[in-house]
């Protein structure tokens, strides 16, 4: 469906009905590519009244709704309730109002022209929404979070998969892309390729900006040695643990420990399959929360979430806040306009401002 939960992608979706049933005195609904349908009266699940209600929608527009290059349902609006040729401004109002629910979290959001039902059938570009109530194929691919249906790809997946649970479970130890290929059942060349082609990342510059960010955790958190610290983290000498370090990080260990002095806590979101090229730090950072159970407050400053608080830490105050780092360094940008692309692992870190 979408990288942030179904329920927070559905409450947005509900915004968007309530804030442009307000701009134009116009009820609209939403239907996803999964068979959901989103109205002003809540969420329905089942398949075949949603079904019913497509059917019953025969002089409806309907404006496809494009999350990052993918189709991800139709906004439906009743024909008879527009204005005379005004279904463009109508389609401009959706665009703005949807970009601005979602631009925290997809760099691309588009909203088509709007198609009736006659040309979504003839056209074939219904993508399989009603499932075998339509016979027409669409070019357009299902959400990018969506797992492929060809076996090859569940193969591909699964191998990527076991191989990233290897690296989780092992990643203070000496990892090499042959024992990680050789305890993932894979062949060396075989990983190395799906990494490039999954992540667009080396194997071993994955591996070595994980074990850096674990290494600054432990810098931050605890008064331990460097030389022990790159030890723990699986590097043998001391002097090329600290290279590695300065080239990643672009701070030596020891500038980084002193930048970083009073951090109370470090919460690391290592790199998934369902990493998108346009998916946004914050994107990624909310689902994980929610998936881990930690409460994540926020706030809309200028237009953008603002996280004010983590798990009950609080950065509405004077002396300590959040900062986010991505491949172990801070960007100078929002967590909602800095994208995934070819990323290893992000970290949130509370800090003495």
């Amino acid at each position: 469906m979408n990288f942030s939960s179904q329920e927070t992608h559905y409450a947005r979706v509900k915004k968007i009905l309530s804030l442009f049933n307000q701009l134009t005195k116009t009820h609209i609904s939403f239907i996803d590519t999964t068979l959901h349908l989103v109205t002003g009266n809540g969420l329905f699940y089942d398949p075949k009244k949603v079904t019913d209600f497509f059917y019953k929608k025969g002089s409806s527009l309907f404006f496809p709704l494009i999350i990052n290059d993918k189709l991800n349902g139709m906004f439906i609006c009743n024909k008879n309730t527009l204005p005379v040729n005004a279904a463009f401004l109508y389609q401009e109002a959706l665009e703005t109002i949807t970009s601005k629910i979602f631009k925290a979290y997809y760099q691309k959001v588009a909203i088509l022209s709007p198609l009736t039902k006659d040309q979504l059938e003839e056209e074939e570009k219904l993508l399989d929404i009603v499932n075998s109530h339509f016979s027409g194929k669409t070019e357009l691919e299902n959400d990018e979070f969506n797992k492929p249906t060809d076996s090859d790809s569940n193969e591909e997946t699964n191998n990527v998969d076991m191989a990233l649970s290897y690296i989780e479970q092992n990643i203070d130890q000496k990892l090499t892309l042959v024992n990680v290929a050789k305890n993932s059942y894979l062949s060396p060349a075989y990983l190395s390729r799906l990494f490039k082609e999954y992540f667009k990342i080396n194997f071993s510059n994955y591996i070595r900006t994980r074990k850096i960010a674990l290494a600054q955790k432990q810098l931050i958190l605890t008064d331990e040695s460097i030389d022990k610290i790159s030890k723990k983290v699986g590097f043998s000498r001391a002097n090329y643990f600290n290279k590695v370090f300065k080239e990643t990080a672009n701070l030596t260990p020891l500038q980084f420990r002193k930048r970083y002095n009073g951090v109370k806590k470090v919460y690391t979101i290592p790199r998934e399959l369902d990493w998108n090229d346009n998916i946004s730090v914050y994107a990624v950072s909310h689902h994980y929360f929610q998936k881990m159970n930690v409460m994540l407050k926020e706030q809309t400053i200028n237009g953008f979430p603002y996280v004010s608080s983590i798990n009950g830490l609080s950065s509405l105050n004077n002396t300590n806040g959040w900062i986010y780092l991505i491949d172990g360094i801070q960007p100078l940008t929002l967590p909602s306009e800095t994208y995934v692309k070819d990323k290893s692992v992000i970290q949130w870190v509370y800090i003495n401002l």
